[in-house]
């Protein structure tokens, strides 16, 4: 990534997490910050292409989902979706017991992973932020005496607050997607001789080629049950952020698309 789009991407990303920024703008700087990353890497992609050199290098890296307060499943559900939203694949080491950490085991083109480096982190400072208020001012809905003990508050807060990591990061995806699909569709719309829809198309494949090469059997990953309103919370909370998977190991169904409750997911 050249100098002045990265420090573009810091600064936002910077803005978008200091704790005085309102809300709003934090994810108006987030989504201008994956804006740029994404045509950054279209446009050189594609220049790299009309001059006849080679494309740039698919790589592997592993992004390690913090679990110690028992939510690594939910953040790594929506940060892989995040992940194949920008063109990368993803599979998944650990299933989050005893507070463990999960890990991502990912493949992406050498510019994808150098955005999903900076964007990762930021969204998971991000997410996890907007869940936490938002699970407070959930669990204050609720006089205390409803709940025999104080551990069954905890577990209903906690359950809210899973959902809500899983929806947001569903819709950032979402979103990154859509963004992803308009880029590369105004080089197709513009006639150049090498678009950025061709481009994206031949990494695409060779990004599922190394990943199928590197893992040819995956297991799949244990399903994850979702409250309806913490996961609509979440999704409306992710789609302010502009911007399946498996398992190495272990006969279990796939992370964050399957074993959801009936509350809402697409």
């Amino acid at each position: 990534m050249a100098i002045d789009y990265e420090g573009k991407v810091r600064a936002l990303l910077a803005r978008a997490e200091h704790p005085e920024t309102p809300e709003a703008e934090a994810q108006a700087c987030a989504a201008k910050a994956a804006e740029l990353m994404l045509r950054h890497a279209i446009d050189e992609a594609a220049l790299r292409a009309r001059r006849g050199e080679t494309p740039e290098p698919v790589v592997y890296w592993e992004h390690t989902v913090f679990g110690r307060d028992g939510h690594a499943r939910a953040r790594s559900a929506g940060l892989t979706a995040v992940v194949r939203a920008y063109g990368g694949e993803c599979a998944i080491r650990g299933d989050g017991t005893y507070r463990q950490d999960i890990a991502l085991l990912a493949v992406a083109t050498a510019s994808a992973r150098e955005a999903l480096a900076l964007l990762l982190p930021s969204l998971t400072l991000q997410m996890d932020g907007a869940g936490a208020r938002a699970a407070d001012a959930h669990i204050a809905r609720y006089q205390e005496q409803l709940f025999r003990r104080k551990a069954d508050r905890t577990r209903w807060r906690n359950g809210y607050l899973k959902s809500f990591l899983v929806g947001y990061g569903d819709a950032v995806a979402e979103r990154i997607a859509a963004a992803r699909g308009r880029l590369r569709g105004e080089g197709a719309a513009a006639g150049e001789g090498v678009s950025g829809t061709l481009v994206l198309a031949r990494d695409d494949e060779r990004v599922r080629e190394e990943f199928a090469a590197r893992f040819p059997v995956l297991g799949k990953a244990r399903g994850q049950r979702l409250r309806g309103d913490g996961f609509a919370a979440g999704r409306d909370a992710g789609r302010f952020a502009d911007i399946g998977s498996g398992t190495v190991g272990g006969p279990r169904r796939a992370l964050g698309h399957r074993g959801r409750s009936s509350g809402g997911h697409r």
